[in-house]
């Protein structure tokens, strides 16, 4: 492993399947050893496809597993189990993904093995419960969070999120979590399991659907969160389709009266948002957005999707185009610039373009490459210091100070996530950019979503 990365030493043995293989991908990645056990006859993540070409190698196996290194073991008899131990006496983190009621090796067993040892077990729906049991894939675990319920539109059924969203989810969680629970057994020199339910960790990234259950009198006026396309639930984001087929993310919501109107008057596009006597003000507009949507709608079909969005870009608005996946890959040139693509050479295939780290620090040396075959693993036990310091096991961050300047969306949730795990966040705003609540546009959340089905022609008043 290489010694100046950030997670360089930290031992991890991945035991899992979907939820929890991106977590040991992201440790890799920041230089962790990450061993996966998987059983006599090959990793089930091999049988996936798509494959390279007609090799037979998985391309999510590749991907997925990058960094890692991989042991056969069979944990179904005594030398595999013996060999195991082995490896937990030795590693600093499991993570696994066990049914309930059914775990390869028992927590007594780990716990004598290692007891010092970071222990986290995902699972569909958590370790309590009356639907601890259930096992469920990417498609149900989109549906059982509400996240399926907000996609499409009234009259298309719920759609599936693309690429493994919800265990791309969840494995983001379980890395954090690990990383949470490696500071506060370091703390105390004690074992730290981690109960992770799949379930809350996906319905905690749902936005508006919660916030409409829980505060169903607030400006929607509904407890369940409609399905409306595209269209954001503030009314005031949408995709349009542009003159070239492209589709197109344009907003009303930021920057409308000094940058938007006055693009849309210069081009001759405002129609009756021009007209001072039916909008005497912005307050007006914000107040018909449905109609303002409108207009961009007219506006962006007039425009190539790249030319708007570039446009857009000079002038300081958050338009984006929306590109296929070879056009975001051979466009952008940030792909080439940060060389994320590297060659790297597939057995039976050859070499492919294969993409870099999720995150990059000042720290990192060398790029991910395919996981190797270990035909065995030594790790020697860890020396016990025998220190045993306080740390309140619902708060693992507690005394980390975090001075959080992000703006919405991203980095306040992150920091969210943070702070539940007892880090201390500071929330910052300064006069350009505000934080939270004070980052909103005025008003427009206070428009009703009906609105959307009035008929808007130039002659109304």
């Amino acid at each position: 492993m290489v010694s100046s990365s950030p997670l360089a030493g930290i031992r991890v043995i991945e035991s899992a399947g979907w939820n929890g293989v991106l977590a040991g991908r992201l440790l890799a990645d920041a230089g962790a050893d990450v061993v996966r056990p998987i059983p006599p006859g090959g990793d089930p993540l091999s049988a996936e496809p798509p494959y390279f070409g007609t090799s037979g190698n998985s391309i999510q196996q590749a991907w997925y597993n990058a960094g890692k290194r991989i042991l056969e073991l069979d944990l179904r008899e005594a030398n595999g189990r013996g060999r195991f131990l082995e490896l937990i006496a030795g590693a600093d983190v499991l993570i696994e993904d066990w049914p309930i009621g059914a775990a390869e090796v028992s927590p007594a067993e780990l716990t004598a093995a290692n007891p010092a040892l970071v222990h986290l077990s995902v699972t569909p729906m958590g370790a309590g419960g009356p639907l601890s049991g259930w096992r469920v894939n990417d498609l149900v675990a989109n549906a059982l969070s509400g996240s399926a319920s907000v996609t499409g539109n009234a009259d298309t059924p719920p759609l599936s999120g693309y690429g493994n969203q919800s265990h791309h989810t969840v494995g983001l969680y379980v890395a954090v979590c690990v990383l949470a629970a490696l500071r506060a057994a370091r703390k105390t020199g004690a074992y730290q399991h981690v109960d992770l339910s799949a379930h809350e960790a996906l319905i905690s990234c749902t936005e508006q659907v919660l916030m409409e259950w829980f505060f169903p009198d607030g400006v929607w006026n509904t407890a369940i969160a409609p399905r409306q396309g595209s269209l954001h639930w503030s009314n005031a984001y949408e995709v349009f389709e542009a003159s070239d087929g492209h589709g197109v993310m344009v907003t009303a919501a930021l920057r409308f009266a000094d940058v938007l109107l006055p693009w849309l008057l210069e081009e001759g596009a405002a129609q009756d948002l021009g007209n001072p006597a039916k909008y005497p003000n912005v307050v007006a507009m914000v107040r018909d957005i449905p109609y303002v949507m409108d207009v961009l709608r007219d506006w962006t079909r007039t425009k190539p999707g790249e030319d708007l969005f570039y446009e857009a870009q000079r002038r300081h608005q958050p338009f984006g185009v929306v590109w296929s996946i070879q056009e975001a890959l051979t466009k952008s040139p940030q792909i080439e610039a940060r060389e994320y693509l590297q060659p790297l050479d597939v057995p039976g295939f050859g070499p492919v373009p294969f993409p870099g780290r999720f995150l990059r620090t000042s720290a990192d040396e060398g790029r991910p490459r395919l996981a190797m075959a270990a035909g065995s693993v030594q790790w020697l036990p860890r020396p016990r210091d025998g220190s045993r310091l306080h740390c309140d096991p619902a708060r693992p961050l507690d005394g980390l100070r975090v001075m959080d300047f992000t703006h919405v969306l991203a980095g306040p949730f992150g920091t969210r996530v943070l702070g539940d795990l007892g880090a201390e966040v500071i929330k910052v705003g300064t006069a350009s950019r505000g934080g939270g609540e004070h980052a909103r546009p005025p008003l427009l959340h206070n428009v009703e979503p009906q609105q959307k089905e009035r008929d808007h022609q130039h002659g109304d008043s």
